[in-house]
């Protein structure tokens, strides 16, 4: 039985371009070629090594197969050093006992009108911290919300603004205490007698994301915000806000923590479209940047241009050649071998966790016209209407692709190719599972 069912139209293949040499992390750090050798017939698209890099104008890169395979890497590392008592121990691996009204049970994979391809069916953590599969999939959700009241908020003739906050810190902070303060001196600069709303002419609320990375001067939690108001400040309207927004931050931080604030961890800029100053793409994108694929280029960039030596006797090097560490990297590093990474990693989780990625202020949807926000498991179970049932699994295949790590792979390959070339994949290791299956049936019967 072959296990996967196509549903509709089959996906169109979309060749990769070919090769120019250099070996890229493939799976499980393996580049696609030595995949093939190793395991025997693969689909068409990785008998090719990882393509050269192709980056656009601002130096994006745009192979995107790599980061999505990395992704699941990731999120095995991620149960690695959770264990399997871990909400994320079952993420997108145990079949979900919940059927909603209208589906069937089981495994399936579901493709959206660009070919992305995501399973449907399975238990998930909606973990935004910890999962870099679910984080995707909601920051994308995020991301999408944010755009349409950007998009509304212009129309209106509103303005936005992008302020940047953050605390002083040393490498002796732990980040549970660190980000705990932040947010309450953040909350105290909202409220009372001087808060935004009183500061800022027009103010209509903000939406609020907070980030973390870890550098030379230990972890460094900030806020990125959006401020709207109903109209553009003058130039002379933002400058006193500039003054008098830090003054009231500095004066909190002060209070909060006996340091003195710097301009350095602070900015408040205009974020409309064609100004010199922080543009409103930009802005957006510090602020629902979390999970999404601009946080794994600097990964992928970084596995093609620092080899295995590398990255166990130069990772000091890496906080200055690439800046402060986002959690992605350091659970990357953990996976190249880097065991103080993967402690830096479990640090994180533990002082995050419950955290809010991202906020709205109260009433602000409502005054964009916007709907309800979903929470974070509504939006990483999200399905489209207009997306496609591709495949069906049967419980034996999905306990081969478990117990290989082909997860991601499957999905790339039904992205790419069809059932023949995911059939093609799996044909060795069906035999494999098999034989190990005999073998607990023969040792049993001797005990």
């Amino acid at each position: 039985m072959i296990g996967i069912v196509t549903v509709g139209a089959p996906p169109v293949p979309v060749p990769l371009p070919p090769s120019t040499g250099g070996g890229g992390a493939g799976v499980g750090g393996v580049s696609h070629k030595s995949f093939a050798l190793r395991n025997g017939p693969v689909p068409r698209y990785t008998e090719f090594a990882s393509p050269a890099p192709r980056a656009d104008e601002n130096g994006v890169v745009q192979d995107g197969f790599e980061k999505r395979l990395l992704r699941w890497e990731l999120q095995h590392q991620a149960r690695q050093l959770l264990g399997t008592g871990h909400r994320i121990g079952v993420c997108h691996r145990v079949p979900s006992t919940h059927v909603a009204e209208g589906q069937t049970p089981g495994v399936k994979v579901y493709r959206r009108a660009d070919f992305a391809t995501y399973y449907r069916g399975l238990m998930i953590c909606a973990n935004v911290w910890a999962c870099p599969v679910c984080s995707a999939k909601i920051s994308e959700r995020r991301r999408a919300d944010l755009d349409e009241a950007l998009t509304v908020h212009q129309e209106r003739g509103g303005g936005v603004y992008h302020m940047l906050l953050t605390l002083p810190h040393t490498r002796r902070d732990l980040p549970g205490p660190l980000v705990a303060l932040l947010l309450d001196t953040y909350r105290r600069v909202c409220s009372g007698k001087y808060a935004l709303s009183a500061l800022i002419p027009g103010y209509m609320g903000f939406v609020r994301a907070l980030e973390v990375t870890y550098g030379e001067n230990g972890w460094h939690p900030h806020l990125h915000v959006l401020v709207f108001t109903e109209a553009a400040l003058s130039d002379d309207e933002l400058a006193l806000v500039q003054h008098k927004v830090f003054a009231k931050w500095e004066a909190r931080v002060l209070k909060m923590t006996g340091k003195k604030a710097t301009r350095k961890g602070f900015s408040f800029a205009s974020a409309e479209r064609g100004t010199e100053d922080v543009h409103l793409d930009a802005a957006r994108d510090y602020v629902a940047k979390f999970g999404t694929d601009k946080e794994l280029e600097d990964i992928v960039v970084q596995r093609r241009t620092w080899g295995a030596a590398d990255e166990l006797t130069r990772s000091h090097l890496k906080e200055k050649r690439f800046g402060g560490r986002s959690p992605w990297k350091l659970l990357a590093d953990f996976s190249g071998g880097d065991v103080h990474a993967g402690m830096l990693w479990k640090e994180f989780v533990a002082g995050f966790k419950g955290r809010a990625q991202l906020q709205w202020s109260r009433g602000l949807r409502a005054a964009l016209d916007l709907d309800q926000e979903q929470d974070d498991d509504q939006a990483a179970a999200a399905v489209e209407a207009e997306d496609v049932l591709l495949a069906r699994i049967t419980v034996e295949n999905w306990q081969v692709i478990l117990s290989n790590n082909l997860r991601g792979l499957v999905l790339e390959v039904l992205r790419l190719g069809d059932w023949s070339d995911v059939d093609a994949m799996l044909a060795p290791y069906r035999r494999k599972y098999a034989d190990k299956v005999r073998d607990r049936i023969c040792e049993s019967e001797i005990r």
